[in-house]
């Protein structure tokens, strides 16, 4: 019990810096913290995260680079394969030429003949296809214009003539044909003398 003098002390706290230093340890976080424990699993994570990430960055540096090898191969050797073509068909031009065209031209038509064939089916594996022209309706994707000749017999924009013939390759115009349009003639608007154009003037005046 107290003494019944101490009542009427006031009540005192021990503010001291010693007092408050241990009572900042009892908020400290000790290993055995959960809290401790969250924060070390959220660390192992965080660089788990980032060995995956610098992992996967590295493996796509090198992707892009093989990729980048490749793509530069197949670009330098990508008309290996029609050269060759070519070349078995250069082949058979040196064995035509050998022949003597003035004792047997009938056999020197047959091997160019047959060089055409050769050239037909290589083309055709290719998908490359030559351009209708003649008799067609002129279309300046499919066509080049380098003559046109008036002709008021047959239809306005009709190909006459086909000097170089024109090829697609797919659905996409390799060469266009070089030919020969049929135009019309288109009378000459005759310009109006300054003395009707006055007269013209005058009466819209009125």
């Amino acid at each position: 019990m107290h003494d019944e003098g101490d009542k009427g002390k006031d009540f005192e706290m021990d503010l001291s810096e010693e007092n408050l230093e241990d009572a900042e340890e009892v908020f400290e976080i000790t290993p055995d913290d959960p809290l401790h424990s969250k924060i070390e699993e959220a660390c192992e994570k965080s660089e788990d995260l980032l060995d995956r990430l610098q992992r996967l960055q590295a493996e796509f540096d090198n992707y892009r680079k093989r990729m980048d090898n490749r793509f530069s191969e197949v670009t330098k050797f990508a008309s290996e394969d029609i050269i060759l073509k070519i070349l078995d068909v250069y082949d058979n031009i040196l064995r035509a030429l050998e022949m003597d065209f003035t004792k047997n031209p009938t056999a020197a038509k047959t091997g160019v003949e047959a060089i055409q064939r050769q050239l037909d089916i290589m083309l055709s594996k290719e998908d490359v296809r030559p351009i209708e022209s003649v008799g067609k309706t002129f279309d300046p994707y499919y066509q080049h214009a380098a003559q046109r000749i008036v002709d008021s017999e047959k239809p306005d924009g009709i190909i006459l003539e086909e000097y170089q013939k024109g090829y697609m390759l797919k659905d996409r115009v390799l060469r266009p044909a070089v030919v020969c349009v049929n135009r019309h003639e288109v009378q000459p608007v005759e310009e109006s003398s300054d003395e009707d154009k006055n007269s013209k003037l005058e009466n819209n005046g009125e």
